[in-house]
Formats: C-alpha cells, structure tokens, sequence
C-alpha cells in the first residue's frame, strides 16, 4: 500500500527582522522595521510592529509615523542569505527531498516519515521547526497536509510560530471556510472578481462550475477548482534550479523628480550593473524591462524581448532607451527606477554576419568590466552618459 503525500510547508515569520532579533538579542520584543533608508519601503516588520499597523511594501516614511519607537534598520542581505542556507541545511537533515520557493519559504517531503524516523509525520514536523527556532532563534511556522497548496494555506493559518496539521480527511471542511483570497494565487483582482459573482470562500471555490471559473478568470481559474478541491498533484521538487531566472536593481531616488535626464543616467547605471553580473555569470538575458514609481506610489513598467540573447552593455543599453519615453508617460515626479533583465540563457556564441562590430564591442565590455571591478564603477562612463 503506498502511503498518502504528506508535505510540510515551511516559512520563516517576518524573516529579516527575525534575524535581526537573532544576532542582536536586546532587539528581541522591540518593534524592528527593516527597510532602505527614510525614503524606501518596509522590506520586513516584527510582529511587535505589525501591531502597529506597519506591513512590507509600505514606505519608510508611514511606517515612522505608526511605529515611531521602532527600531530602523538597513536591510543585511549577507546575513539572510546565511540564516536561510542553514534554515534549509536543517530541512534536509529530515527528508532529502526539500524544495526551496524563496529566501525563507519551502516545501519539505514527509511522505514515508514514519519509516525514516520512526515517528508519524507531524511529529517529525514539530521536531523539525523546533530545531530551526533553537538553533538560529528565529520564529518560523509550518502547515502539514495531503498537497502542497493545502500545506501553504495551513501554514498562514498557523502563523506566527505555529504548525498546523491538516488530516486529509479533514483538510476541505477545515480550509473551506477561509476566504478565497487564501488560495494560493488569488490576488487582489482576482478575488474581486470572484466577489462580484458571488464566490466568497475556498468552499465556494471548490464548488464553483468548470465553464464558470474558465470565464471569469481564464485556464487559471479552473485550476483554483482543483486547488480549492485538494486535487494539487504537484510532487515536492527538489532539483536545484539550473541557474538564476533573472537580475534586477531598484533605486529610490534621493528625491522626488522630474530630471529625465537624471532619471535616465540613473536608469543606464542600474542596467550597466546588471550587465555585468550577468556577463560574469557567463549569462545572456532576452528580455529587458524599465520600472518607475512615481511619487503617489504607482508603478509603470514597459519590457522589450529580443530574438536573441545579449549581454553587452551596447544592445542593453538601446533596449533601455528604446523603453525609457514608453514608460515614462505622466508629468509626475518619479520617485524610484528599477531595471530588469529576464529571459537568462547562455550567450549566443555564433557570428553575427550583419553585425561586424560585435566582437570589439565585446572586448570593449570585457576591458571596462575589468577596469571597473579594479578600481570602482564610477571610474568609466560609457558614450550616452555625463
């Protein structure tokens, strides 16, 4: 008899600031805001702040005014990035089969545990958060259930510093009641849409029509049917990913403005960076996107793919331009800019016949990447910039 899938889902509470409350132990019970500099936005608050009102993605600014005894600090990616490779070294010392969604999230593969450990799957489970708290002094919460959609909705239900088993026999009556925004994939649009039809919970969800959802939401409202229904067959994948999906650098400008040639300097600079990873990398990126806010908060993007690949400074700087005047289309003061390169593969390596400037080209990048990782970024300015 094979045994039902049992996955745990895994995710870390408020994990930046609860790392930060674990390498500076008198910051444990404060209010802990973490986010880039007055003008930025809050990348993480404790709980203790999240009383307050604070949430990720809200700015600096705001979050002063509802925290003012909050403690403020700057985002430390080099310590996260630490926390989370031994957070996931745990998660393996109990199952091989464990797949990394994010920095501070995953799904872990308990099917068969009582085999492995002698102890039924929950309780491996609890073993396992328990470890991750002791050992790194973070807050971290999981939810246990049949699919991994099921065991992501547990897991927000368990929070904060929780576990949550859902039998499976039990798992729709329990998650039906929650409201469809709960299901992983609902967004804000989404589930006004559904609202506006009447379909409120997951329950609703699952006993929604095929051709009902197909026409309010596309394939992927029929797939939230089987999401809602407990019909998730996606297995844990543990395979590494071949390689990074994409590279991208936002910049909150020291103040609101319409200088569209600084906006555009700013803009080239963030993509030459990029650039340069990416060639490092001995990647190449298909698509290039340019991003603003503006100073109200709202968000433009346009994005250009390309037929092939690139990595050169030159062909992404053009994309670049070519972008700049198609998303920048209000007479209002910007407030961050952000680049985007996506679609990585490896770089084409065949000559261009149309194209003999390539190869110089290419020196050129390779002698300025050079220069710049010697003596600073700063020391070059390519032709286009002042």
């Amino acid at each position: 008899m094979v045994d039902a899938s049992l996955i745990l889902h895994v995710d870390a509470d408020a994990f930046y600031a609860s790392v930060e409350q674990a390498l500076d132990p008198s910051l444990k019970g404060c209010g802990v805001i973490v986010g880039g500099g007055d003008r930025g936005v809050v990348a993480a608050a404790s709980y203790e702040a999240r009383v307050c009102g604070v949430h990720s993605a809200m700015p600096i600014v705001q979050a002063r005014r509802l925290c003012p005894h909050a403690v403020f600090l700057e985002p430390n990616f080099r310590a996260y990035k630490e926390f989370s490779m031994r957070m996931f070294g745990i998660m393996r010392n109990y199952s091989p089969v464990v797949e990394v969604t994010s920095v501070d999230e995953g799904y872990v593969d308990l099917t068969g545990t009582l085999k492995l450990h002698k102890a039924p799957a929950w309780e491996v489970a609890n073993r396992m958060l328990c470890e991750i708290r002791s050992s790194l002094a973070i807050n971290v919460s999981g939810g246990l259930a049949g699919t991994k959609s099921y065991a992501k909705m547990a897991t927000s239900l368990a929070k904060p510093n929780g576990l949550l088993y859902l039998e499976p026999d039990k798992a729709r009556i329990i998650l039906g009641f929650l409201p469809a925004s709960a299901i992983p994939g609902v967004g804000e649009k989404a589930e006004d849409i559904l609202k506006r039809h009447g379909i409120l919970s997951v329950s609703d969800v699952a006993s929604a029509t095929p051709d009902l959802m197909l026409r309010l939401l596309g394939q992927s409202g029929e797939r939230l049917i089987d999401i809602a229904s407990g019909n998730d067959p996606r297995p844990v994948n543990s395979a590494p990913s071949d390689s990074q999906k994409s590279y991208s650098k936002d910049r909150t400008l020291e103040k609101d403005t319409m200088d569209y040639p600084y906006i555009r300097l700013v803009a080239r600079e963030l993509a030459e960076r990029l650039a340069q990873r990416l060639r490092a990398d001995g990647k190449a990126a298909r698509t290039v996107t340019f991003k603003i806010r503006y100073t109200d908060f709202a968000d433009v993007s346009r994005s250009l793919t390309l037929k092939e690949p690139v990595s050169g400074n030159a062909e992404i700087l053009n994309c670049l331009d070519c972008l700049f005047w198609k998303t920048i289309t209000r007479r209002t003061s910007v407030r961050q800019v952000g680049v985007k390169l996506s679609g990585i593969e490896d770089p084409v390596q065949q000559m261009n016949l149309f194209d003999p400037g390539l190869p110089l080209r290419r020196e050129l990048d390779r002698v300025v990447d050079t220069i710049r990782r010697r003596f600073g970024f700063d020391v070059i300015r390519l032709p286009g910039e002042k």
